[in-house]
Order: structure tokens, then C-alpha cells, then sequence
């Protein structure tokens, strides 16, 4: 029947179904938790699941929203608005994995494939993914809608399709606009540009737990009521959470119109996009990317490897190395700012409540109350540039390790000091001049930076000793950065609260207690150095390409 129905519209069954096959393979058979050591199994995707996770626990977040808004209208929409954000995030950062690649045209072009099979397999691929995405966050939220005021399925069934429908239509207004501005600018410049709107949508889609928490323990959403306005028609969420509207009584002009509305349009969109997804176009694309952009260059040597530490063989190595690729690679400096946004958001929510920052000399109960999410971003910048560093999508160049008489156990090592250098202590030092702003003296906050500084390289060295892989050697694969971000929050942050805890409440009133710990703490840096280089040593040898 399906064959039947492909043959219908001029698409080739057995080719759909091999590149379907094979794509999704390649996005999901390996991934954070899937180890090499051990042999994957045929058709297995141990990459779904960590999807499934990241998005269930977002959506587990929306669902308190869901519970307390006042009427369904206002849930839906808010849910609608809350996917849109999550999928235009996850595709702009995987445009050219998810919807287009470039390479397609190099391994297909020669191929007996027509237009309308590449655009259905396309298509279908992009479908699976922000499908995955949208019913994961949905899972949750969808379950309080079936027992809304009682048993009501269709509510459930609804809330299914307009998610989806939501999904698509945010996913193929990103082809519209990609294709269009990619007229008048460069796919590498687009790349970037695109890379800080995903930034910016980061914020909002994390800052959204902040705000909704607000509004539950103020009461707000449960008092709220949406009136339908005629304005209302131009906003997308909107047009989905109709069909919910539906359900429980509205049977208005305004649903009406806003199911037209959205329908026309989505459908509108898969059509241009239709017309757009062929692999002639991915071979313009690939054709523009490998074209050298435009820029004007100030010509003078980078100062990156000054420092002492990082001037000869390994070290500069490593320092140039990390320093291009931030340069360069989009994703990985956009896996680095995400700190920023975040401490920005746990800043704001500390101070949200008046008073400031406490001193954790003197007041440590008040400023582990409104400090405490900001130790969070500190915890987890550590694991985040760390799981940034291991893939890349400029993996193949990672040859280059294997065939020169360096030693890659110190590469390893010169990497992680590395990051500390340029990396954590800005960061750190950026956090000691908003302390300088609420402690009481600049001795605390010199003290206090320090021990966190420590407490930073302990994380790293630990992570190191745990993954020794080379950095930017191994491909990236679909959903995994979001799940290293979800397991790096819930494993550092654990241990950091604790730390942090144990530091303000016990250590800090008592001087000896400060000084004995800060001895203890370099003892620690200096034996984990020790044993990190010795594991990183005797596991890089093994290390081979791809691996």
C-alpha cells in the first residue's frame, strides 16, 4: 500500500527507504551513551533516546505551565509557542545535517535519483527529527490534557496535531528563509548569523523555566483568560492551539480562520520547500561553501600562543588549535557562549528578590539562597566546553594527530589547560567583578575566585582522566549536544552544589579551615594531574582515527 502510494507520486520506494535508512542511521547509531568498546547492534539508535530524554525533561518543566494556566486556549498556546522555540533552536544548528547537505550532491549527484525521491527522503528525515522533538516535549503536557476537567481524548488528539503541526511549520519556515537569504549572503556568514539566533533562542527557551515558575508561584496563569482577538491571527502558536479550542466549546469565527490560516501556510511552505530541496540545490550549496567568503582581514598574528606555557611543541599546538576552531567552527563557539545567556539568567534570578549578594565570609545561609544558580553555570561550563571539544563536524582533519611525531597524551593534557586559560578564568574573572559589587571586601572575592578556579580544573582533570579523547576527532551526531548539556547539568551540578555548600557554610567562617582546604585542594590538582597524565598517556595510545 505504501509502495503503491509512493509510485503514485513518481517516488521510488527502494531508494526512499535506503536513504531514509541510512540517514537516520548515521543521525542516531552512536552518540553519549553509546561506548565504542562494545558492538552495536544492527538497526539499533542508541542516539534516540537521549532526544527523548533532554525533550521529556522540557517538557516535564512546560507541563507545571500547562497545569496552572486557565483555560485551554492559553495552555495550548503557550505549549505551541514553547515547541516552535525548541525546534527552530535544534534546526538552526543542524540545518545542514537535518534539512540539506551539501555533500549530498558529491555522493548522490550520479546517482539515478529523481527531484521528488531526494525531496520526500529529505523531507522525511527533517520530519523524524523535529517529530522526535516536538512529541517529547509534548509527552508530558499531552497526558494533563486527556484528564483536562475529566476524560477528554480528543483534547489529547488535538493537542498531538497541532504540536506536530506547529513543528512543521516552524521547520519549513526555516527552509523559506535560509533559501532566500542565501541569495544575497554567504552560506558560512548565514551559518554564523544563524548560529546566534539559535543562542538567542536558547535564552528564551531556558529562560522560560525561570519565568513560568514565576508566574506559577505568583498564581498568575491560574486567574489568566485569553480573549480571541483579531490580531491574534498573526500569531503562529495561536493557529495550532485552535484546533485544542475546538474541543472544548469554541466553535467561533476565530478558530475557524486560524486553522485556515495555519494550514494554508504550512501547506504553502512544503510546497516552496518542494520546489527548493532537489540535489541541484544542495550542489549550489556545496558549490557556495566551498567558495571563500568575503572578509576583510587585519593581517596581524594572533597573540593566542604568548603565554609561556603555550609557545613550543604540544602546547601551541593545542592553543592554536582551539584557537581557530573557535574562529571557525560555529558550533563549537556557539557551545562556549551558551555560558553566557545562562549566568545571565541565574544572575537575574539570584537578584530577582532583592537584597543582592551576600557575602559567603560573613552571611554564607543568604548567599547560598541567592547564589545558588549561579554555581549551577559554573558547574556546568566545565563539562560543556569539554563535551564541545571531542566532536566536530572538521573530524576528518583529525588525521593529522596520527601521522606526526607528537606525543597525543599531551595534546590531550594541553588542551585542558587550555581551556582553563582562556576559557574558565575570563569566565571566572567575569563572575569575581559582579562579587566585587556585593562582597565585603576584595580579599573575599579574590579568595573565593580562587577556590572555584580550583575547583573548575579538578572537574576538567576528572573528565579527562574518564573521556581522553583527542579534541574535534570524532563526528557529530543529532541530539547529542543537548544530551551531554542535560547530563553535564544533573552530574557537576550535584557535585558542585555540594562543594559550594560545604565551602560557605563550614569552611569560610573558620580562617585555619580556609587555608587547610586550599592546601588540600592543590594537593588534590597536583596528584589528579598525575594520575590523568598517566591514564591520558596510556589510553591515547590506543587511540586510532575515527575513534
Amino acid at each position: 500500500m505504501i509502495d503503491s502510494l509512493l509510485h503514485r507520486f513518481d517516488i521510488d520506494p527502494r531508494q526512499f527507504r535506503a536513504l531514509l535508512r541510512m540517514a537516520l542511521r548515521i543521525d542516531f547509531r552512536s552518540g553519549l551513551f553509546a561506548t565504542s568498546r562494545k558492538k552495536k547492534r544492527r538497526g539499533r539508535f542508541p542516539g534516540l533516546w537521549q532526544i527523548l530524554l533532554f525533550y521529556g525533561f522540557l517538557g516535564l518543566v512546560l507541563s507545571f505551565a500547562v497545569i496552572e494556566a486557565g483555560d485551554v486556549f492559553l495552555a495550548g498556546t503557550i505549549m505551541m509557542t514553547f515547541v516552535m522555540l525548541a525546534v527552530a533552536s535544534s534546526i538552526l544548528v543542524e540545518f545542514q545535517s537535518v534539512v540539506i547537505a551539501p555533500e549530498d550532491y558529491h555522493i548522490l549527484g550520479h546517482r539515478p535519483i529523481s527531484s521528488r525521491t531526494y525531496f520526500s527522503f529529505r523531507l522525511a528525515n527533517m520530519l523524524v527529527y523535529v517529530g522526535l522533538i516536538a512529541v517529547s516535549i509534548a509527552f508530558v503536557p499531552v497526558l494533563f490534557f486527556v484528564f483536562w476537567e475529566g476524560f477528554r481524548l480528543l483534547l489529547g488528539v488535538m493537542a498531538i496535531l497541532g504540536i506536530l503541526g506547529s513543528a512543521v511549520f516552524t521547520s519549513m519556515a526555516i527552509v523559506f528563509v535560509y533559501v532566500n537569504l542565501l541569495r544575497w549572503v554567504h552560506p558560512k556568514k548565514l551559518q554564523r548569523a544563524f548560529s546566534y539566533l539559535q543562542l538567542l533562542l536558547s535564552f528564551i527557551v531556558y529562560g522560560s523555566g525561570m519565568i513560568f515558575s514565576s508566574l506559577f508561584n505568583a498564581g498568575v496563569l491560574s486567574n489568566m483568560h485569553v480573549e480571541h482577538e483579531q490580531w491574534m491571527l498573526a500569531l503562529p502558536p495561536t493557529w495550532f492551539s485552535s484546533l485544542m479550542s475546538l474541543t472544548v466549546g469554541g466553535r467561533g469565527w476565530f478558530e475557524l480562520a486560524s486553522i485556515l490560516v495555519g494550514t494554508s501556510i504550512t501547506a504553502i511552505l512544503i510546497a516552496y520547500a518542494y520546489a527548493t530541496m532537489s540535489l541541484e540545490y544542495a550542489g549550489t550549496i556545496a558549490r557556495l561553501t566551498e567558495s571563500h567568503e568575503k572578509h576583510r582581514g587585519n593581517g596581524r598574528p594572533s597573540r593566542v600562543v604568548s603565554l609561556p606555557m603555550f609557545t613550543r611543541n604540544e602546547a601551541r599546538a593545542a592553543a592554536l588549535l582551539v584557537r581557530n576552531q573557535f574562529k571557525h567552527d560555529q558550533k563549537f563557539r556557539m557551545s562556549v557562549l551558551a555560558i553566557v545567556p545562562l549566568t545571565a539568567l541565574y544572575l537575574i534570578a539570584g537578584l530577582s528578590g532583592g537584597g543582592g549578594l551576600a557575602d559567603p565570609f560573613s552571611n554564607p545561609a543568604e548567599h547560598w539562597e541567592k547564589a545558588n544558580l549561579l554555581y549551577l553555570a559554573l558547574a556546568f561550563f566545565p563539562v560543556l566546553l569539554f563535551a564541545s571539544l571531542g566532536r566536530s563536524d572538521s573530524w576528518q582533519a583529525s588525521w593529522i594527530f596520527h601521522v606526526t611525531p607528537s606525543d597525543k597524551g599531551r595534546i590531550v593534557l594541553a588542551v585542558k589547560d587550555v581551556l582553563v586559560i582562556f576559557f574558565i578564568i575570563p569566565y571566572l574573572l567575569g563572575l569575581g567583578i559582579v562579587f566585587l559589587f556585593y562582597f565585603d571586601s576584595v580579599q573575599n572575592v579574590l579568595l573565593h575566585v580562587f577556590t572555584l578556579s580550583m575547583l573548575s580544573h579538578l572537574i576538567l582533570q576528572v573528565l579527562v582522566m574518564v573521556y581522553p579523547h583527542l579534541p574535534f576527532s570524532r563526528p557529530l551526531r543529532k541530539g547529542e549536544r543537548t544530551a551531554n548539556i542535560f547530563v553535564g547539568i544533573m552530574v557537576a551540578a550535584i557535585v558542585m552544589f555540594i562543594l559550594v555548600n560545604v565551602l560557605s557554610r563550614v569552611i569560610y567562617p573558620s580562617a585555619v579551615a580556609t587555608g587547610v582546604t586550599l592546601v588540600v585542594l592543590a594537593v588534590l590538582t597536583l596528584v589528579f594531574e598525575r594520575l590523568a597524565a598517566e591514564r591520558v598517556r596510556r589510553k591515547t595510545r590506543l587511540l586510532q582515527f575515527g575513534s
